[in-house]
């Protein structure tokens, strides 16, 4: 757990003369809550969509051509749980400020580059896979700024201490101790960052990447919201019970390209040994830095690459399933169809789109 205070005066940076978009819309000061009461009320310009009757409301907002390409979008489930989903670039460096509400933020960075100032000295930059939790206490204010041309692809969920701790710990003595107790050191700004695991970028990646429109895409917002909690606490958890490891910089950046080759690879997918050298580091100390930091082991993450480009190729082209199969590294197509039903638990043919009549 790192903590530190915020100065009355942080550190302006890179981009300090741009305003952020949500509470630009909204006036500088606004609060999370502040903005999202605004956006809800402002449908003369800005489409909200609802739920009734599971409490949902949601809203997007699209960059101006002029400052840059993507959107946020807006979901409030309940009350209590606020949820912003970017998919965006820049042109230019972006800052907003951020003021403190006493809330706590799971941050799930897929990536970009983002900069918090969280103290006049020390800014914290998020330019690589992670999971950032803090808690920002009332008064406190927080500076961000986005890096330009970096496309930001982001999840943040944001909610109260006792949400918290009513909804997903079982008692006090559960993960994140320091963050969910309301009311201590309030006048601290607190994080904690961790890689994410496997199951979280996933999840992530799916709120980002929404497929349904109206109600039905705030319903999955939520189901997909809730999920992705419970990833993080759990993993939260199981680092605590865990031996405590600590992983340099470089070795981090190890594992990143590593795991970036392997996305990238998909036939013929790379050995072991090609993946340790390309990422520099030797053959043990990847296996277990790549299990420990994401959460399953190299292989694993590999065979889930490539199914899910199969599924994507299965369902978007018309290609034959033998020129699929050799697409993510698979010399036979049975090879490949059993490998496909066993990870899927379908055929290849079974997930194709229907021919229209």
């Amino acid at each position: 757990m790192r903590k530190t205070g915020v100065p009355s005066d942080p550190p302006r940076g890179p981009g300090s003369g741009s305003d952020g978009l949500i509470r630009g819309r909204v006036g500088p000061g606004a609060t999370l809550a502040d903005a999202f009461a605004v956006l809800e009320q402002d449908s003369s310009n800005l489409p909200v969509m609802r739920h009734p009757v599971r409490n949902l409301r949601g809203a997007r907002i699209d960059l101006d051509p002029t400052d840059g390409s993507g959107y946020y979008e807006l979901t409030r489930i309940g009350p209590d749980v606020f949820v912003i989903v970017g998919n965006f670039a820049y042109k230019n460096p972006r800052f907003e400020l951020v003021p403190g509400d006493g809330r706590i933020q799971f941050y799930f960075k897929l990536s970009g580059d983002l900069t918090l100032g969280v103290s006049r000295t020390e800014p914290l930059r998020l330019n690589r896979p992670s999971l950032l939790v803090y808690k920002q206490p009332t008064g406190v204010d927080l500076q961000e700024w986005t890096a330009p041309s970096a496309l930001e692809r982001c999840v943040a969920i944001t909610f109260s201490p006792e949400y918290l701790s009513e909804n997903f710990l079982t008692s006090r003595s559960g993960a994140l101790p320091e963050l969910v107790l309301a009311g201590s050191h309030a006048e601290q700004f607190k994080y904690m960052r961790r890689p994410l695991t496997a199951p979280m970028f996933e999840l992530a990646s799916k709120l980002v990447d929404n497929p349904y429109d109206g109600p039905l895409r705030l319903v999955y917002t939520e189901a997909v919201t809730l999920e992705l909690l419970c990833a993080a606490v759990h993993g939260f958890s199981a680092l605590a019970s865990a031996p405590n490891e600590e992983y340099s910089d470089r070795d981090l950046r190890c594992l990143h390209a590593a795991r970036d080759l392997l996305m990238r690879q998909l036939s013929p997918a790379p050995t072991i040994r090609q993946v340790s050298r390309a990422a520099g580091m030797n053959e043990t100390a990847l296996k277990h830095g790549f299990k420990s930091v994401f959460g399953e082991t190299l292989f694993e993450f590999s065979v889930r690459c490539r199914m899910q480009h199969a599924l994507t190729l299965l369902r978007e082209r018309r290609l034959p399933v033998a020129r699929i199969a050799e697409s993510v590294g698979y010399s036979h197509q049975t090879s490949f169809a059993t490998a496909f039903r066993r990870h899927f638990g379908l055929r290849p043919r079974d997930v194709r789109p229907a021919k229209p009549r």
